[in-house]
């Protein structure tokens, strides 16, 4: 089990954040610093699938779950992104039970998934561990994590959660507030009420929810609503330049007071 999924089966807070910028080291730093995980955005960046490797590399280097996030429809690059080594993946926009249970078939092997068997990837150590045992351990150690970010997938949410193989969901607030003709309006009651709503009934099922939170006030408010990850801060971008900025304006502020 990885990292992530190890601290989540011990009812801990596993914490991670999205990441855009297009460097490994911004991996490795997170890792450093003690996050459990690093959301690899392939959905809202310009990444390709040869820096996605690398960004793997990263995480293994400095022991942070590696977890990409997928562009929405695109099923087939699952399969690629895991073969790259990736220990989980994250599929936007899951709207129904079918949608979970194609994300499953791609990432997991026999019996849980339908994934295509290949003993040459780097998953599979170029060939250096037996089929059998490297298809036990991808799908024990691959997390599959559905976001789910629409008015459908709300009511359509007892039967998502059926899908055997589907380990966690994630909520996309802002999409989720725009579904609800309520475009970034995340705290609004209608918002907040099928936020608690797609907690209550995951925990209930067993899965645990992840949800993002820009501070630490935020982060203690989905906690207490029972999130069991956080992406905090939400971005890596949005991180640096808040603190760039605030950094600047304590800069200026000194020389103008002198």
């Amino acid at each position: 089990m990885n990292k992530f999924g190890k601290k989540l089966s011990e009812n801990k807070i596993a914490f991670g954040t999205f990441c855009a910028l297009k460097d490994p080291a911004i991996i490795e730093i997170l890792g450093y610093a003690g996050y459990d995980f690093a959301i690899i955005d392939l959905e809202h960046s310009t990444l390709d699938l040869s820096t996605v490797e690398h960004f793997i590399r990263a995480a293994k280097v400095a022991n942070v779950t590696s977890i990409v996030r997928m562009t929405q429809g695109d099923f087939p690059t699952i399969l690629r992104v895991v073969e790259a080594g990736a220990e989980g993946i994250m599929f936007p926009h899951v709207m129904s039970k079918e949608d979970a249970q194609k994300i499953v078939d791609m990432a997991k092997y026999p019996p849980v998934g339908r994934r295509g068997i290949d003993g040459s990837t780097r998953s599979a150590k170029y060939g250096n561990v037996s089929m059998t045992e490297h298809m036990r351990l991808q799908n024990e150690n691959v997390s599959v994590i559905g976001m789910i970010e629409d008015k459908e997938a709300v009511e359509n949410l007892d039967v998502i959660l059926q899908v055997e193989g589907l380990d966690y969901l994630f909520i996309g607030a802002a999409d989720l507030s725009t579904s609800y003709n309520l475009p970034h309006q995340v705290t609004h009651p209608t918002v907040q009420k099928a936020i608690k709503e797609i907690i209550s009934k995951a925990n209930a099922a067993g899965i645990k929810v992840g949800v993002p939170a820009y501070d630490e006030v935020q982060t203690g408010q989905v906690i207490e609503m029972g999130a069991g990850f956080v992406t905090s801060p939400a971005v890596d971008t949005y991180h640096l330049t808040e603190t760039l900025t605030k950094h600047l304006n304590k800069v200026k502020n000194y020389q103008t007071e002198r």
